[in-house]
């Protein structure tokens, strides 16, 4: 038992260089399950739990959720097992916790890959759409609120192919406290913008977007991947926010060789 977390929960597969998958809003680790067991024959693929997802301890208070407190989270995970360098790919809100720990940690860092997320803070048209789920949490409880936005965050066509799977996730995603949901909303409302640091980063930087993702539009998403000296973009067809599922064989792919790459120039 951690003093500040509590229980603290990650996946730890393979051997090899550390590579950190950092889950995305509202999900747990169990989202990266097919990565793990695709990249763990060459990586140590380490995935955390963030608090109140999976078997991680739910904040004791929860307004005290934030990008940086998560990526404390992470070095505390790493300094456990004496992981000195990683590669970090974080999806969604967990690209905002990478963001967060290059601020902090960046000489632990020997690449980001940056899974439909962004550098950048919240828009203001964003800003607002957290405030209406956090009201509709709060009205008509979490339950019926992830019911309605985890299908939106894939491809309409995979959700139709995929209903049973859909739900399955639905249903896993439910387990995470109410308290803790609006908590991470709130968290992302307030993180600063951090796209400086792709400028200032002396490491690889990947990205990873989806032509059907309604959830980071694609003409803001792009204006950030110039700003790296390495850098390098995917864009996939027919994906939405979820191409560890939409599309498990290319990001594995593009993973592989992003990680090779990061290892060969290290």
């Amino acid at each position: 038992m951690h003093p500040r977390f509590g229980q603290i929960s990650y996946e730890d597969a393979g051997t090899g260089p550390a590579v950190v998958l950092l889950h995305g809003f509202p999900f747990s680790s169990g989202i990266f399950q097919g990565l793990l067991e695709r990249l763990s024959d060459k990586y140590r693929m380490i995935a955390p739990d963030f608090p109140g997802a999976g078997s991680t301890s739910a904040l004791l208070h929860p307004e005290d959720a934030s990008m940086e407190l998560l990526a404390e989270l992470v070095k505390v995970i790493l300094d456990q097992e004496n992981v000195e360098q990683c590669v970090l790919v974080g999806h969604s809100m967990g690209g905002y916790v990478a963001m967060a720990f290059a601020d902090a940690y960046a000489d632990q860092m020997k690449g980001l890959c940056l899974l439909h997320s962004t550098a950048y803070d919240d828009t203001e048209e964003k800003r607002q759409a957290r405030v209406r789920s956090i009201q509709f949490i709060q009205t008509h409880g979490s339950e019926l609120f992830l019911k309605q936005m985890i299908p939106g965050l894939f491809a309409s066509h995979y959700v139709h192919a995929h209903l049973d799977e859909v739900n399955q996730i639905v249903k896993q995603s439910q387990r995470i406290p109410a308290e803790m949901l609006i908590a991470y909303y709130r968290a992302m409302m307030k993180r600063p913008d951090r796209s400086y640091l792709l400028r200032t980063l002396k490491i690889p930087i990947a990205f990873v977007f989806g032509k059907e993702d309604t959830s980071l539009l694609l003409d803001q998403a792009l204006a950030q991947i110039s700003f790296p000296a390495d850098s390098r973009v995917h864009i996939l067809d027919q994906t939405g926010h979820m191409s560890m599922l939409e599309q498990p064989m290319k990001l594995s792919m593009y993973l592989q060789q992003f990680m090779d790459y990061c290892q060969a120039i290290s």
